[in-house]
Parts: structure tokens; sequence; C-alpha cells
């Protein structure tokens, strides 16, 4: 039986005898910090972060079995051969999963309208590319390592997987640093121990091949913040038919991908390949979203979760005495804050507070009470997300407000037509006891309180509208919101993916 100091003392021993063992190391280093950065790059294609790490997870496991599979049908000298195509391949994959993706999304459902299939086809066909892409142009190279290098150093298979692992933890110790400080640092860590395993495995021949993959690396680590900008560029404007003109920002965070893109009329905020703000200032949704309960509440406190563009905040700010702002990623309101606050107006308002808090835990913990609660947060395409839809947030914030309180929340999908939508209302419905909504060009925007909220009378909430925004808007009593969400299911934690799958 094993004893601790045996286990202490083969750790000990993982001194590195040669060169089959360096590649080990460094294969582990490389993999922890390519799924990293797959994931992060999958979630802009996908524009939805748990699919993501289903087809990079499964694209790493089928990825591995192929390795394993051809590995003794590999030799070193073939290995060492395919080591520069497959640098070429990953750092098309750092750049171009997101534009590939979409042309083959794109081209896969207009050859399935043509043909009359369904035209779910052509994201699947996409999804199915940047699988193959991953498996056989990212992980499988690594799986050949491990059986060539215990072949090669006549070592045991534990001892060899103890060095791979090592390798990961090595990895894993210092990616939060590096992420934190720049996603180029990752990207430069990666290719670095990528250069050195290339190095192993060639012992000392091939050194023009060595001299053109550095050359390559380092070409890749100055210019792919243009180039990734570039290919946004192109993205967006195949996407949204957008005119872009430049892209002046691009952060990567643990939370998202944040892009601020200078349009032809107007600048755009995207999160994770998703447009998020457009800029107008006459923007129907911060109104109906912000300022329409606002009014109604006359000198409201107000707490907004989730930033944004915080055109909101620009919205309220003028007249509420209390602004907290709220949002899990303070990289966002860094954006929003330097790039348009023409919208939010931060720079001329000295009544806000922003705090970097999960929503979840901020409403959970705080023992604030506000008149005025706003959701602008992301419609549900993600767990994180899809949580502050349930019954159980929505009975938390309920508890954070005054006794005349608002929760403000818009659904930007006609809840007659969307069974997202009619869940979403049966949810809110089921918490607050009194409320009513305004239906504007189709989105549904609600306004939920205690007993003590007022409800507008007939007319009431019509004659309380800007006149800039009232053409067109349908007001919705109570009675009007129970008929239409009558049997749709209430959202609550345990089937919050009903939500995000919908």
């Amino acid at each position: 039986m094993t004893g601790p100091s045996d286990r202490l003392s083969a750790w000990s021993d993982l001194r590195l005898r040669g060169r089959e063992e360096w590649v080990l190391l460094l294969a582990g280093f490389d993999l922890m910090l390519l799924n990293f950065l797959l994931v992060q790059q999958a979630t802009n294609a996908f524009a939805h972060r748990e699919l993501a790490v289903i087809v990079v997870s499964l694209a790493y496991f089928a990825g591995v079995s192929l390795g394993y599979f051809v590995s003794d049908r590999v030799t070193p000298a073939w290995v060492r051969h395919l080591m520069p195509a497959f640098l070429l391949s990953q750092m098309a994959l750092l750049l171009g999963v997101q534009a590939v993706h979409q042309a083959v999304r794109r081209a896969g459902t207009a050859g399935a309208s043509a043909l009359g299939l369904p035209r779910e086809l052509g994201p699947l066909a996409a999804g199915a590319v940047v699988f193959v892409w991953l498996a056989c142009g990212a992980t499988a190279l690594y799986a050949v390592f491990l059986p060539l290098a215990v072949d090669g150093s006549r070592a045991s298979l534990r001892r060899s997987y103890s060095i791979e692992v090592a390798g990961s933890l090595a990895a894993l110790a210092v990616l939060p640093f590096l992420a934190a400080t720049s996603r180029t640092l990752v990207v430069g860590a990666y290719f670095l121990a990528f250069l050195g395993i290339a190095a192993a495995v060639a012992g000392g021949r091939g050194r023009a091949a060595q001299a053109l993959m550095a050359v390559l690396v380092a070409a890749f680590l100055v210019f792919h913040a243009r180039w990734d900008a570039s290919l946004s560029a192109f993205y967006y404007a195949r996407e949204y038919r957008w005119t872009v003109r430049s892209v002046p920002l691009i952060r990567y965070t643990p939370y998202h991908k944040i892009e601020v893109l200078e349009l032809a009329n107007a600048r755009a905020l995207c999160l994770n390949g998703k447009r998020q703000f457009v800029g107008s200032v006459r923007r129907a949704y911060s109104y109906f979203v912000a300022e329409y309960p606002a009014r109604r509440l006359g000198s409201p406190t107000v707490c907004v979760l989730g930033c944004g563009s915080m055109a909101t905040v620009g919205r309220i700010g003028g007249f509420s005495p209390r602004v907290q702002i709220v949002d899990i990623d303070p990289e966002v309101f860094e954006a929003s804050s330097t790039y348009f606050r023409e919208y939010n107006r931060l720079d001329q308002l000295h009544n806000w507070s922003f705090l970097a808090d999960d929503a979840k835990h901020f409403v959970a913990t705080t023992g604030e009470r506000f008149d005025l609660v706003l959701h602008d947060i992301p419609p549900a395409r993600n767990r994180q997300t899809a949580l502050t839809y349930t019954d159980e947030f929505f009975r938390l914030v309920k508890a954070r407000l005054t006794p005349r309180g608002v929760f403000s929340i818009s659904s930007l999908t006609p809840f007659e037509e969307s069974e997202y939508g009619r869940r979403m209302l049966a949810t809110l419905t089921s918490v607050f006891e009194r409320y009513f909504a305004l239906v504007s060009d189709g989105s549904v925007y609600f306004y939920g309180g205690g007993p003590d909220m007022e409800e507008p009378a007939d007319g009431a909430a019509l004659l309380a509208l800007d006149p800039a925004y009232a053409e067109g808007v349908r007001v919705l009593s109570r009675a009007e919101i129970d008929a239409a969400v009558r049997g749709a299911r209430v959202i609550t934690i345990g089937n919050v993916g009903d939500l995000i799958y919908e």
C-alpha cells in the first residue's frame, strides 16, 4: 500500500529526463491554454456559451481519440513536418472561427431554403464544420505525443500522465494572471510553449522550419489585434448589414468579448458576437424601460441591473436622487463610460455609483430598497443570464422594492407569437401582485410591483407617455396579460434550460 511519503517522493521525482518528457509537460500546458482560448472564440461564433463549451469539449475528446488512433502510424518525423500546418490552423482558429461559422451558416441556410429543406440545417452545418476543424486542426496533434513519448523515453504510463497533468496544472496556475492582464499574453504563452514543443520534437533538425514558425508567431502577436478587428468588422457588416468604419475597442474578459464599432451614423456595443446597443438619442428601449416608469414615480431611487451602454442611466439621471449600477463585468462599464458618454452622461451626472457584482448575488445580499429596479441584462442565451429570468430571482428583486416600488423589464419578442416571451411574462405574473405592460413595435415592457404599486386607469398610461413615443403603443392590463399567458409554464431554477433553448 502506498503511503503519503511514497506519493510525495513520486512527485518530487518528476525531474524531466529527456526531450519526450519536456514535450509532455508543454503539451499539457498548451492544451489547457488552448481550451480556454477556443471556448472564447467558439462563444463568439455560436453566441451561446453553453453550446460553445459543449462543442469545444466534444471536439477536444474527438481530437484526442483521433490522435491516439493514429499515434502508431505517425512517426516523430511526420509530427515534425506537420507542426507548421498545425500552427497555421491554430492561428486561423484563434481569429477566424466566428467568420467561418457565419459563412457556412449563411450558405447552408440559403441552400437548405432553396432545396425546400429545414433552415436549421445551416446552423447545424456550421457547427459541424467548426467541430471537425477543432478536433482535427487543434487537439489531435497533442494526443499523438503521449504514446510517442512513452515509447521514446521508456517511462511508465503513470509517470508520463503525471508530467502532462503537471503541465496542465501549471497553465491553470498562471492563466488567471495572464488573462487578467492581456489576452495577448495568453496567446503569447500558448505559442511560446508550442515553439518549445516543436523544438523538442525536432531535436536539432529542421532549423529553417523552426525559424519560420518563430517568425509566424512573432507576426501573429504583433498583428493579431489588427486582424481581429478587421474580421470583426467583416462579421458585423454581414450579420447586421452595417457599414463598419472602424473597431476602436476589442477587449476579452472572463465574461465577454467586448467590441465597440464605429458605424456610418452611430456607434455600437457588441458582447460575445451579439449587438447590445446601437447609438440613438431617440432609442425607444431606454425610454420605455427606464424613463417612463421613473417619470410615473416622480423622483425615484433606482437600481440598474446590468449596464450595457447605460443609456438608461442617461435617461433618468437628471431627476433621480440616486442610481445604483450593478454589473458582473467592470470592463463593460469602463467601455461604456468611455465610448457612450453621449447616451449615459456619466461625466455630467454625480448621483450614480457602480458595483462590480453578480446581479443575483447583489439582490440576495443588499439591504437597500429601491423605488425602481431596472432589468437591463441581455436575453437568456446562457445559464448565467437566464437565472435572472426565473421565479426565484424575481422574488429576490421584489424584496428589494419599496412599498410603491416598480420592477421594469422588457421582452423584445412579441409574446403573442413567442413562447419565450409568454413564459417570461407568466413567471413575472406569478411573483408580482400588481402589474401592467406596454406594447411598442412588438416589444413588451412589463411593470410590476407589490400591493401598493399604482396601476394606471384606462387611458392613463397612454396619457403619461411622451408624445414622441406614444404612436402605436398599446396598453395591456393585468387581466389581459393573465389571459395572454394562461397555460404558459413558470420558469424556475429547475427548468431554466427551457428558456435558454426555447
